[in-house]
């Protein structure tokens, strides 16, 4: 009888989601199913940091209840990492689905999670000290590449709302569409044929969407303002902190 299992995988960031980690991890479970004779009934995937409990990882618990309505007690994982790197959150997560009567079972090394002895504990939970380690010499190295662009982007005037240098994070409005700034801004210098005052802002996003069928309420557009202003500070500021030129003397002594 052809044995019913599950693939769980996980990416720690959205950035994995657009490259090729899920699509990785759900070729390398269904071959080794394919090679085991069994088949996986069901796919599942947290876009979730490893260090989260498994009982707070929205599919993770989808997929518990699925098991459970469908008889299924194997779990399969690319890595013992899909499970987790932390070694506390793996080993507890071991131990409390082992209890549960699941399997667990990493397609790289299929004994990481079934050898029981002392020897196959101790491999266990070696991997999950390196992936930790990875995992937090990674999160290092990012942290270090984010200030060396936040502070080159700072020079260049590239800034967030912080005020500080712009290093990743959602695109503003005004970064994905060029032309927005110059259109609020050319609609902030008209003024209002009845009160004799600059435009409001609700009457702005009203006229981008009749004028250009661009689509912004009244709040971001206020937003969009405030960023003008900033950027316009730091331009000023940015020249104020040029040092400034070395101007040689030079003296003719006569005597």
């Amino acid at each position: 009888m052809c044995k019913n299992v599950v693939g769980y995988f996980r990416s720690s960031s959205t950035s994995n989601v657009k490259g090729d980690s899920k699509t990785r991890q759900s070729v390398s479970v269904k071959n080794y199913s394919k090679k085991k004779g069994w088949k996986v009934k069901g796919e599942f995937y947290d876009v979730i940091s490893g260090t989260t409990n498994i009982l707070e990882r929205k599919e993770f618990v989808k997929m518990l209840s699925y098991c459970e309505e469908h008889s299924i007690d194997t779990i399969l994982f690319e890595g013992s990492d899909r499970l987790s790197r932390d070694l506390i959150v793996n080993e507890t997560s071991y131990e409390y689905l082992s209890k549960l009567g699941y399997t667990l079972i990493s397609v790289k090394n299929d004994k990481t999670f079934t050898e029981t002895t002392p020897t196959g504990i101790l491999v266990r939970q070696i991997l999950s000290t390196i992936s930790s380690f990875e995992k937090n010499n990674l999160v290092e190295k990012l942290r270090v590449s984010r200030e060396r662009k936040s502070k080159k982007n700072k020079e260049l005037g590239i800034i967030s709302r912080s005020g500080n240098g712009k290093c990743g994070g959602r695109r503003k409005l005004t970064e994905i569409n060029k032309d927005l700034s110059g259109l609020v801004l050319s609609y902030k210098k008209m003024k209002d044929i009845r009160t004799r005052k600059p435009l409001s802002n609700s009457k702005v996003s009203k006229l981008l969407l009749e004028d250009h069928n661009i689509s912004i309420c009244y709040k971001t557009i206020g937003k969009i303002i405030e960023d003008m202003e900033m950027e316009k500070r730091e331009r000023r500021n940015r020249r104020r902190r040029k040092p400034p030129h070395n101007h040689i003397n030079t003296s003719i002594n006569t005597g």
